[in-house]
């Protein structure tokens, strides 16, 4: 364990070391986030083993972190391109070339909308943050003598992996754990034994093996306690405590989930996770049998899980940015009130565990539910107030129609809990008759749109639309389109930055429930229409007023704002049957409507009075946000990028006052010139070239400084070879010169990259056929 300790007297902890790293690595690939993650291994390994060897050995700390980083990288490096190499079907050092390029383009994503990372680039980084995982294992055991700092270390990277994966990594945890009470036993042992030494106290040699029995048989009496303490601890009394501070790494979560949009975990069918709040299009799908709940209901077409509320090109995010907490039968949550609308009560009871992460299901428009809640709402004003008090000021009256609902403990199997909500029975004569009249809540969030949503999308919408006046027409003729559309569950997901919507309706011209609701929303968002997109269930299997949902069942559909009636469900998706809807409601058959209408349970309690409302409203505000928060994920990332450009700078800047020591100016200008081809251009020196040979291939390359790259040649070569001394003012006239053209080329190369990038986002002038 300690540096003062043989080798082979610490065998058990190098062992024990090596393969609680090799752990992570194994989790990350059984989590199979993208092709290729068999390197992970090998990095994981030889980062062990030299950090081990430079931990023993006695490097200074400092050149041993350097060397490790350095060795690291290219090692990373290196397995990477091999990868890539076998992909794409080049040569080693094409693969290098090319693997180089979709690093740059990594720096390149916060300019660009919509533009993604490559998965090698991530293979890439991945292997070097396992390499540095391994290195700082190895020397906190071997150096630093903190057995835990690395068992901690390891512990957390696993449970990161477990937590993003659907797959069982379950023997990994298992192993690792293992692995990790070894290794901490066998250290505390190699602690004793050296006391024992420094005292000259004898003891057997059997002694340790004893030991490390019995330290195996306590690592699987502690797993065994570990494994049966969740269900020990089901409350989570601390939960809102968790949910509250976790909220900033959620949010970070969902913006930096984008960089790498391509990994498998995108093509995960939809609700795997219920909790999720964010959507990205993704590929084929094959949902299982699984059941998911039993809903006991007088009538439902679809359950609701999620709303999302913002289109980001490659998905949605659902940005409702208060959380409120709410007890049993508290309150309605829906505001405000809409016509054509009655309530039902639905008592859905569970078939698989519900975490506290976990969405609820709920039919159309939530109201209630018997088990407090967390609810994700934006608060909305009531005009009414505003009119009353006109010199007052906006004020959050009521939350509106929550995106999602949370339990705020988790629900097991078996478990019951019911939900008061309110469905639409709007006939289509009085949808045509809504206006456009929207409130002021609804314009803005639900007529966004990015900037960088293809022309054609918005001229397809324009021509489906063409002649009809009223927004209900509108949806139905968009809707009518879509179904026309074959259904797929084995499309392809759409390239690094391509919209999803434009890439189903232009591009595969197929696909599922995911795509079809995207389409529809956005569509109509482009012709004026408020719209939104959400996730659930279909109806499922009936059976006697039961509704059972599995996994297959999962669904996402558009909903249509109309003024005075609210959220519309509309059913784009070819694969499913057509949402019927009554042309009028005729006074007739609105009473026997209205009769048939299923009463509320009488145990949810009745609505809070307005002073309750105002109250809910005040504390809904929440506190002031950080100044942390406020910088954004986007200005932490400009201050590190700028904290390593400043350190790198430092490191080069002593670096190459180290180098140039000892030359003259000729010989070191040349240098530079050597160094900045090849690090700009990549540009190498052969063996076989001149100087002269040399810099005639730079001044093709670089035009504007051809005549200044020549002299600097010139000057080397007369001074090496010539036995002359060169002046050092013209060598450094020539450099003043050659260097700025040297950027500038760069510079070039780099815009048209860029500029060929760009190009694969433009749409075509002409409009194409529908």
């Amino acid at each position: 364990m300690f540096p003062e300790l043989e080798l082979r007297e610490g065998w058990v902890t190098v062992i024990c070391l090596l393969l609680m790293v090799l752990c992570v690595a194994w989790s990350i690939q059984a989590a199979d986030w993208a092709d290729g993650l068999s390197i992970l291994q090998g990095t994981a390994l030889v980062g062990g083993v030299l950090g081990i060897v430079l931990a023993k050995s006695r490097v200074p700390n400092r050149l041993a972190h350097l060397l490790s980083l350095l060795a690291g990288w290219t090692w990373s490096f290196y397995l990477t391109s091999q990868v890539l190499m076998r992909a794409i079907n080049v040569p080693g050092p094409m693969a290098v070339v090319e693997l180089e390029e979709r690093f740059y383009d990594l720096f390149l994503i916060p300019f660009y909308e919509g533009m993604t990372a490559d998965n090698h680039v991530f293979i890439l980084l991945l292997g070097f943050l396992l390499w540095v995982l391994a290195y700082f294992c190895a020397w906190a055991v071997f150096r630093w003598q903190r057995v835990w700092w690395s068992v901690i270390l390891c512990g957390v990277a696993i449970l990161l992996n477990m937590s993003y994966t659907t797959e069982n990594l379950t023997v990994y945890l298992i192993l690792f754990l293992l692995f990790a009470l070894l290794l901490v036993v066998r250290a505390s042992l190699a602690f004793y034994e050296q006391e024992w030494r420094a005292a000259h106290i004898g003891y057997s040699p059997e002694l340790i093996s004893a030991f490390l029995r019995a330290g195996l048989a306590f690592s699987a009496v502690v797993i065994l306690i570990a494994w049966a303490a969740p269900v020990a601890l089901a409350s989570r009394p601390l939960q809102p405590f968790w949910d509250k501070i976790g909220q900033p790494w959620r949010e970070f979560q969902e913006r930096s989930a984008r960089v790498f949009r391509d990994l498998n975990y995108q093509n995960e069918p939809p609700l795997v996770s219920l909790g999720d709040r964010r959507m990205w299009f993704g590929g084929p799908v094959n949902l299982s049998d699984t059941p998911i709940a039993d809903v006991d209901a007088s009538t439902g077409r679809y359950w609701r899980v999620v709303v999302f509320h913002e289109y980001i090109g490659d998905g949605w995010l659902s940005n409702d940015p208060d959380i409120i907490l709410i007890g049993a039968n508290e309150q309605d949550l829906a505001f405000p009130e809409f016509d054509l609308r009655f309530e039902i009560t639905q008592t859905v009871t569970l078939l698989r565990d519900w975490q506290v992460s976990d969405s609820l299901i709920a039919a159309g428009q939530p109201l209630r539910a018997d088990l407090p809640l967390r609810a994700a709402v934006t608060f909305v004003t009531q005009e009414e107030d505003l009119v009353r008090a006109p010199d007052s000021s906006p004020f959050p009256s009521a939350p509106g129609d929550p995106s999602a609902l949370y339990a705020r403990r988790p629900l097991q199997v078996g478990e019951s809990y019911q939900v008061l909500s309110s469905l639409t029975e709007a006939d289509a004569e009085s949808l045509r008759q809504a206006g456009i009249a929207y409130p002021d809540w609804v314009r803005p969030r639900y007529l966004q749109l990015p900037e960088s949503l293809p022309q054609r999308v918005r001229l397809l919408a324009a021509a489906l639309t063409e002649g009809e006046e009223t927004p209900y027409d509108k949806a139905k003729a968009i809707e009518t389109y879509l179904r026309g559309i074959p259904y797929s569950e084995e499309i392809e997901g759409p390239g690094v930055g391509q919209d999803g919507v434009d890439y189903f309706l232009f591009d595969a011209e197929t696909g599922y429930c995911d795509y079809y609701a995207s389409a529809m929303v956005v569509m109509l968002r482009s012709v004026g229409v408020p719209a939104r997109y959400v996730r659930g269930y279909s109806q499922g299997e009936t059976e006697e007023g039961v509704f059972l949902l599995r996994e297959s069942d999962g669904h996402a559909w558009p909903e249509v704002f109309f003024p005075g009636y609210g959220w519309v469900e509309f059913e784009p998706t070819g694969g499913e049957p057509p949402l019927l809807r009554p042309e009028s409601l005729e006074p007739e058959s609105s009473a026997s409507a209205e009769s048939n209408r299923p009463a509320p349970r009488q145990d949810l309690r009745p609505l809070m009075d307005e002073e309750g409302l105002d109250t809910l409203g005040q504390e809904g505000e929440g506190p002031p946000t950080p100044w942390w928060r406020k910088v954004g994920v986007g200005g932490w990332s400009a201050v590190g990028v700028g904290g390593l450009g400043l350190a790198g700078g430092i490191f080069l800047t002593i670096r190459r006052r180290r180098d140039i020591e000892g030359l003259s100016v000729a010989e070191r200008v040349y240098e530079d010139l050597v160094s900045w081809a090849r690090h700009l251009l990549r540009i190498e020196p052969l063996a076989h070239q001149t100087p002269h040979e040399y810099a005639s291939i730079v001044a093709q390359q670089v035009p504007r400084g051809q005549k200044a790259v020549e002299q600097i040649a010139g000057f080397y070569v007369e001074e090496r070879f010539g036995a002359k001394e060169v002046p050092g003012a013209p060598a450094e006239v020539a450099w003043r010169q050659a260097w700025p053209a040297l950027w500038h080329r760069w510079l070039e190369r780099r815009v048209d990259r860029v500029r060929r990038f760009w190009w694969l986002f433009v749409p075509p002038k002409e409009f194409p056929e529908s």
